[in-house]
């Protein structure tokens, strides 16, 4: 199978295993063309450096201002009245100390478990 195939079906976990597999497939390589197609590849991505980063998937592009406020709009949430009483209940128990520290609970869990 090709270089570039082998690479393409390859599942990678992550970045690492991604560099570390283009490192084992360039070296076992015989393929001096595509060496220097890699050459040439690498020459020209680090003299469009100054650009910035190169995106490595399309959702990475940047959101539009529109979109950001979108994302970042708070929305009313309704509670349904079980829940809320739920929430009424346990704030009476704080205010009430119907409540126990995380030390009594730790207290009481040694206690259970002798």
């Amino acid at each position: 199978m090709k270089f570039l195939s082998l690479l393409k079906f390859r599942k990678m976990e992550n970045f690492e295993d991604l560099k570390n597999s283009l490192i084992h497939l360039i070296s076992k390589s015989s393929d001096q063309n595509l060496i220097f197609k890699l050459w040439e590849l690498m020459n020209m991505e680090n003299t469009n450096s100054v650009s910035g980063p190169q995106s490595h998937y399309e959702s990475e592009k940047p959101m539009t201002e529109e979109e950001v406020e979108d994302y970042f709009r708070e929305e009313e949430i309704i509670l349904p009245p079980a829940v809320l009483k739920m929430i009424e209940r346990g704030m009476n128990d704080v205010k009430n100390r119907g409540v126990y520290t995380e030390d009594e609970m730790e207290k009481m869990d040694e206690e259970w478990l002798n």
